[in-house]
C-alpha cells in the first residue's frame, strides 16, 4: 500500500497525495480533460473570420518582417498567434472563459478564474521542489512553481520566457505555459541586460507590462547573436528598433479599425525544387512576397516576374536575411518604378510602414532590384 505522503510510484517526484492519489475518484482526471477541451475550443475558434482575423494576419506579417532570418517561419507564426490570442485580444480569451464556466465542475471553475489574466514571464530556474521547478522573476519580485517534465530538462540558471497561466490546483504559486516556453542557457544570460538597456533607451523599466507591450522586440533581442547585438548597439540601432515596434503596433490598430486584409486565400508557396538551394530566411521572404502579391491581386505574369527576380537576387548575392519585410518592400518600390503594380501609387515611407521597416532599408533594397526588373 502506498501512503499519502510517500513518493508517487509513477516517478514524478511528488507525494502520492499530490499526484496520482488525487485521481483515485476520477474527478481530477475529468477536470483535466475539461480544461484541455476548453483551451482547444478557444484556439480552434480564434480568431473568427472578419476584422479579428484581418488583425491577426497583419500582425503575423509584421512579425515575419522583423524576425525572419532569426527564427523559423512556423515559430514566428506560433509566437505571433499566442501574443494575439492571449495578450493583445485578451478580451476574447476572457469572454471564452466566462462562457465556458457556465456548466463545469467547481475545480474547473477555480482554474478558469485563475486563467483570466495571462502574463509574460521572464524567470530564472533557481531549483526544484517536490516535482516542481522553482522560478524567480528576473525583472521583479515574483516567484513561481511549474510542474517538472521531460520537455524542460534544464539546469539551474536557465532563463525561461513565455506567456503563462496560473494553475492553483496543487499550489497557489503554480503556473503553466500557454503553449511554448523559450529557454535561454545561463551562458547567454546577458540577454537580460540587453532587455534592460532596450527598456532604458525608451525611458521605461523592464517589467512584466513592458515585456508584454514590446514582445516583438524582446523576441528579436533573444534571437539576435550577441556579437550582432553589440554591433547594433554601436550603430545606434536600438532606437530604430523601438521605432519599428511603435509602427507595427500602430499598423495593427489601424487594421483592427477597419482595414481589410484578405486572409482566407491560401498563398501559393514559393518552396519547391526551384528554390531548394536557398536558405530558410530566403525561402520565407519569397513566401511573404507571394502572399503580398496575392493580397494585392497582382496579375500572374508580373507576379512570376517579381518572384523570379527575387530568386535570382538570392542566388547571385546570397544575402543573410534578417528583415524579410525590407526586401519585399524594396522589390515593391522597384516594381512601382517600372509600372508593374496596379492600384494607387505609394511612397517609400508608406511602403516601409506597411512592412515595419525603416524607409532607408526599403530604399536600399529597391536600388538592388531596380536594375533587375524589366
Amino acid at each position: 500500500m502506498v501512503k499519502r505522503n510517500d513518493p508517487c510510484p509513477c516517478g514524478s517526484g511528488k507525494k502520492y497525495k499530490k499526484c496520482h492519489g488525487r485521481t483515485e475518484s476520477g474527478t481530477h482526471l475529468l477536470a483535466e480533460q475539461e480544461l484541455k477541451r476548453i483551451m482547444g475550443e478557444y484556439i480552434g475558434s480564434t480568431p473568427a473570420p472578419g476584422p479579428d482575423r484581418a488583425e491577426l494576419s497583419l500582425l503575423v506579417k509584421t512579425w515575419m518582417s522583423r524576425l525572419g532570418g532569426l527564427m523559423k517561419a512556423g515559430a514566428i507564426e506560433g509566437a505571433a498567434y499566442e501574443h494575439f490570442a492571449f495578450n493583445i485580444r485578451r478580451d476574447l480569451w476572457q469572454q471564452h472563459l466566462e462562457r465556458s464556466s457556465a456548466n463545469v465542475r467547481d475545480e474547473v471553475k477555480r482554474v478558469l478564474k485563475s486563467w483570466n489574466e495571462p502574463f509574460v514571464m521572464f524567470a530564472e530556474l533557481t531549483g526544484k521542489e517536490e516535482g516542481y521547478l522553482i522560478l524567480k522573476d528576473v525583472f521583479g519580485d515574483g516567484e513561481w512553481a511549474m510542474t517538472e517534465n521531460e520537455r524542460i530538462a534544464a539546469p539551474e540558471g536557465t532563463l525561461l520566457f513565455g506567456t503563462v497561466l496560473s494553475d492553483p490546483r496543487v499550489r497557489e504559486d503554480a503556473i503553466q505555459p500557454v503553449s511554448t516556453l523559450y529557454s535561454i542557457s545561463s551562458e547567454n544570460a546577458a540577454v537580460a541586460d540587453r532587455i534592460r538597456e532596450f527598456a532604458a533607451s525608451l525611458g521605461d523599466k523592464a517589467d512584466e507590462a513592458f515585456l508584454e507591450s514590446n514582445l516583438l522586440e524582446i523576441f528579436a533581442i533573444l534571437h539576435t547573436p550577441a556579437e550582432e547585438a553589440a554591433k547594433q548597439q554601436d550603430d545606434g540601432m536600438l532606437e530604430e528598433q523601438a521605432e519599428h515596434s511603435s509602427e507595427a503596433d500602430q499598423a495593427a490598430r489601424e487594421a483592427a479599425a477597419g482595414t481589410e486584409v484578405p486572409v482566407d486565400d491560401e498563398p501559393q508557396s514559393g518552396k519547391g525544387d526551384e528554390i531548394e538551394d536557398l536558405t530558410d530566411g530566403q525561402r520565407g521572404t519569397i513566401d511573404m512576397l507571394i502572399s503580398e502579391m496575392e493580397s494585392d491581386r497582382l496579375d500572374r505574369t508580373n507576379a512570376e516576374n517579381l518572384k523570379n527576380v527575387m530568386i535570382r537576387y538570392f542566388r547571385e548575392e546570397n544575402p543573410i536575411v534578417r528583415k524579410p519585410g525590407g526586401i519585399v518592400a524594396g522589390i515593391y518600390l522597384a516594381a512601382q518604378e517600372k509600372n508593374l503594380l496596379p492600384g494607387k501609387p505609394f511612397t517609400s515611407k508608406e511602403m516601409a510602414k506597411r512592412f515595419g521597416v525603416s524607409e532607408g532599408t526599403a530604399q536600399k533594397y529597391a536600388a538592388a532590384f531596380s536594375g533587375r526588373l524589366k
